[in-house]
Parts: structure tokens; C-alpha cells; sequence
């Protein structure tokens, strides 16, 4: 069995196929579907959609951030609440200072894309692969296929099932 074992990237393996895997199936879920809505309404000049798209995406990608640490709990737990109400993770405090959406207007849209984009792309440097877009036209293949790829690969080294969120935000 190699547990502890490093790839050549300098990832744990453990940690890739339990916490970080989980972290990036998540980000397919729940970030990319927001950013998509972002994008969608910032193209219809629906900036109250646009910011409370924002907002979704701050909360999903607290949530990776989270899910990459160990986080393993229902989005109703008490932790990820009070992680949204108060802590200090930069994408929550980040959360907290968006506007409300019914106010905003194309300048908060706009501000509120720009932080989403920076924190996005925290959490992407984070993740240990990318998870092919999963809402297109076609379906979730490639999704499904890395999915089952990642099962085989833990059974083959004797590692723990992995326990994949089907939940999104």
C-alpha cells in the first residue's frame, strides 16, 4: 500500500484522492455552474442575477477550499455556517463584503466578478486536476469518466472508498 506516497507534481497521493479529488469534483458542481450564471447574466446586463451569482460562487468555492482541508459534512453543518457568518477564510470575508444583490448594479457586478475571479483562481492553484466542464449540451462524460477512473485507481492501491459529494449549492 502507498499512503504518504508523493507524485511527481509533489502531491500527496492520499490527499489527492480523498480531500483534494472531493475538492475538485465539488468546484465542477458548484463553482463552475455559478460561473456560468455569472457569465450568463453579466452578458444580459442582469447585474442583481450577476452579483447574487457571485455570492454563490464565493460560497462553493469556501466550500472546496474547505473539502481540501478535510471538511466532511453536509452544507447544513454548523462549521460551514459559521464559516460563512464569521470566519476569516478570505473567500467568506469576501462573501460578506459583497453587496446585496437587490441593490447592486453594473459597478458592483463588476467588482464583485473581479473578486470572484481572483478567488477562483486561488482555488484552482489549489486543486490537484481540473474536472472537465460538466454542463454542456452533451452531458457530464468526461466527469463521470474521470470519476470511475479515480475509483479504480483507489481500489488498485487499496485506499478507502471515496465518498463523493452529490450535493451542490
Amino acid at each position: 500500500m502507498d499512503h504518504g506516497a508523493v507524485t511527481r507534481d509533489g502531491l500527496d497521493v492520499t490527499w489527492v484522492t480523498s480531500h483534494g479529488a472531493a475538492a475538485a469534483w465539488q468546484y465542477a458542481l458548484s463553482v463552475q455552474a455559478a460561473l456560468d450564471d455569472m457569465e450568463a447574466a453579466r452578458l444580459e446586463e442582469d447585474w442583481q442575477v450577476c452579483v447574487e451569482s457571485c455570492a454563490m460562487a464565493l460560497r462553493a468555492i469556501l466550500l472546496c477550499h474547505r473539502l481540501a482541508r478535510g471538511l466532511d459534512g453536509p452544507l447544513d453543518d454548523m462549521e460551514f455556517q459559521y464559516a460563512l457568518a464569521a470566519g476569516t477564510e478570505p473567500a467568506a470575508v469576501a462573501l460578506r463584503n459583497l453587496p446585496w444583490s437587490t441593490d447592486a448594479g453594473e459597478e458592483e457586478a463588476r467588482t464583485g466578478m473581479a473578486v470572484v475571479a481572483r478567488h477562483d483562481a486561488a482555488l484552482r492553484a489549489e486543486l490537484p486536476f481540473d474536472v472537465p466542464v460538466t454542463r454542456t449540451p452533451a452531458g457530464a462524460r468526461q466527469a463521470m469518466r474521470i470519476s470511475a477512473t479515480l475509483v479504480q485507481w483507489r481500489r488498485d492501491r487499496s485506499l478507502p472508498e471515496a465518498r463523493w459529494r452529490q450535493d451542490g449549492l
